[in-house]
């Protein structure tokens, strides 16, 4: 009988609720301000060093020999399979009319998982794991210069106090010669 002498108005519930998150707002504008940004580890590609953002990058093996498939894009470097998924194996570089990669004892693939696509990415010199608060979008003055297409690196981020570019691959899958890669 105590439990139906303690009846509450949903409507008091409702305004009690109100009152406490109007008392907490700014401390929730607060942590959500600090919460915005990304973790990138950063690779060198071809001599360029690039920011990739950790969770588009799963995975990164010590680079195996892929299997060369005939008649592919020069810049295809062949397929790999890692716990039963074959991948291909793709050199930025040479998808950018640059120099091959060279392969070394820093050479890395890095898979790479962006929305259906899957991929391995020869890289080279992988860092551990930054947090970037921003995500920045245009020219930079302090970032190097290539003759790469720039489509792929309109953004860039700072790491430690220098600006690297961020490989956007919502950019590389518009690009329909490598969608041909993805059967």
């Amino acid at each position: 009988m105590v439990a139906l002498e303690r009846h509450v108005s949903p409507f008091y519930l409702l305004s009690s609720l109100d009152e406490q998150y109007l008392s907490k707002k700014s401390a929730l504008k607060i942590v959500s301000k600090e919460a915005v940004g990304i973790s990138v580890v950063q690779v060198d590609v071809g001599g360029i060093s690039f920011a990739v953002e950790v969770g588009v990058a799963v995975e990164t093996i010590l680079y195996k020999q892929p299997q060369v498939l005939p008649r592919s894009h020069d810049w295809a470097l062949g397929m790999i399979e890692i716990r039963g998924e074959v991948l291909p194996v793709i050199d930025f570089s040479m998808l950018h009319n640059q120099k091959p990669s060279i392969v070394d004892k820093n050479s890395r693939l890095m898979i790479i998982r962006y929305e259906q696509l899957v991929f391995a990415l020869l890289v080279s010199n992988v860092s551990t794991v930054s947090f970037v608060p921003e995500v920045n979008e245009g020219h930079h003055n302090d970032l190097n210069e290539f003759g790469w297409s720039r489509e792929n690196t309109n953004k860039w981020v700072n790491i430690q106090g220098k600006s690297k570019h961020l490989l956007d691959f919502g950019e590389l899958l518009s690009q329909t010669n490598f969608l041909t890669l993805t059967y």
